[in-house]
């Protein structure tokens, strides 16, 4: 006789600044700056970062203390949503918790926003708040693009960010965590967990604040083609109780019309980073594949790359090492030649554009199909 297994039951432990949520076979830490006192505020934030874990155990989550009843009404639909995009990786479970109930925070003000230093966050906080003469409350997370670890290249973005934060955030947190280390040793890769783990750092304010907002990846007809991602239209707005909810800032304007409006603030330019190569981080370095898009979404937009580079230099072949099989890569793609396209500048990437509209051998993608399929039958019949 098969049982299921038993609940992944995840208790919470406040001391001070440092947070810390067990469970039978893990433990997530999370270091606060800024911030000391989490007394009073509700235990929901457990269920955003542990749910998508529970779903890959195939085990039901309980979560002990107070958990908002619309937030557990959310985190099924989000179950139901994950499952019917990966199968592969997640499970349909039951979510409970001990004491299910709407806290009423009194002294909530304004948002809190999402900040990493990379280009959407920084065009964000420019665009929302510097230009329009207010300030805004921010939370950066530190385990997520940086390793928990790397206290010193982390440090280095603190102080690469400092001209434009002083000017733009009156109040400014920071999160050390291991929770997207916990994530990859269950098989959920930052493409699927960073939301869980970003919007569940953003309810540790619950209290303070009426909302979190989070600058968007990408526009809405990219998201069509890079889905599943862990953050976006379609799911943000579930990370939500009836106290606090999460906006989404930017969707329908792409990476390089971003990076055009950066590219006429030097103050952006010099704090911004969006560099793959941990080694080189927090500057750009020119050359990783991410730069090199960058470079490129600059000179479709606007006609010229700005002095901010490590490598100044551009050919169309530092973008083909592009890897259009990833669908994050591709939407990249996508979104910079739709650029090209719209400021007549597609003559500037022959290569990438026939790249791009080359047809996929039938076979190949028939065989990549049947694969897929199959492993998807197999778990759910496992299942």
């Amino acid at each position: 006789m098969n049982h299921s297994p038993a609940a992944l039951t995840v208790s919470t432990v406040f001391n001070q600044g440092n947070i810390k949520l067990q469970t039978d076979c893990f433990e997530i830490d999370f270091q606060v700056q800024g911030r000391e006192n989490f007394t009073g505020i509700s235990n929901t934030f457990a269920l955003w970062i542990c749910l998508p874990i529970a779903m890959s155990m195939n085990r039901d989550l309980h979560i002990l203390g107070q958990v908002s009843p619309t937030a557990l009404a959310n985190a099924k639909k989000l179950i139901e949503i994950w499952f019917s995009w990966r199968p592969d990786l997640f499970h349909i479970i039951n979510v409970t918790a001990e004491k299910v109930v709407e806290i009423s925070y009194a002294h909530q003000e304004g948002e809190l926003m999402l900040y990493s230093g990379g280009a959407d966050s920084t065009y964000a906080l420019i665009t929302h708040y510097l230009q329009r003469g207010k300030k805004v409350a921010a939370l950066t997370i530190h385990g997520m693009d940086y390793d928990a670890e790397d206290a010193v290249r982390f440090n280095a973005l603190m102080d690469k960010t400092r001209p434009l934060r002083e000017l733009a955030i009156n109040e400014h947190y920071t999160i050390t965590s291991n929770a997207a280390q916990v994530m990859d040793r269950y098989g959920i890769h930052g493409d699927c967990s960073h939301g869980f783990q970003l919007f569940g750092s953003l309810f540790l304010f619950e209290d303070r604040y009426r909302s979190g907002s989070i600058a968007a990846d990408c526009t809405r007809q990219i998201e069509m083609l890079i889905a599943p991602w862990g953050t976006c239209s379609l799911t943000n707005p579930l990370f939500a109780s009836s106290q606090f909810h999460i906006n989404t800032l930017d969707l329908d304007l792409g990476r390089p019309e971003k990076l055009a409006a950066l590219g006429e603030n030097e103050m952006a330019l010099s704090c911004v980073s969006f560099c793959k190569k941990r080694e080189v981080r927090p500057e750009n370095c020119g050359v990783c594949s991410k730069c090199s898009r960058s470079k490129a979404m600059f000179l479709a937009e606007t006609g010229r790359i700005p002095d901010m580079f490590l490598d100044s230099s551009f050919s169309e072949d530092m973008l083909m090492d592009i890897d259009l099989s990833n669908r994050g890569e591709r939407g990249s793609a996508m979104d910079l030649l739709s650029s090209a396209a719209r400021n007549d500048r597609l003559s500037l990437f022959p290569k990438l554009s026939a790249r791009l509209c080359a047809k996929p051998p039938r076979k190949s993608w028939l065989t990549r199909q049947r694969a897929r399929w199959a492993k998807r039958i197999k778990k759910l019949n496992k299942g």
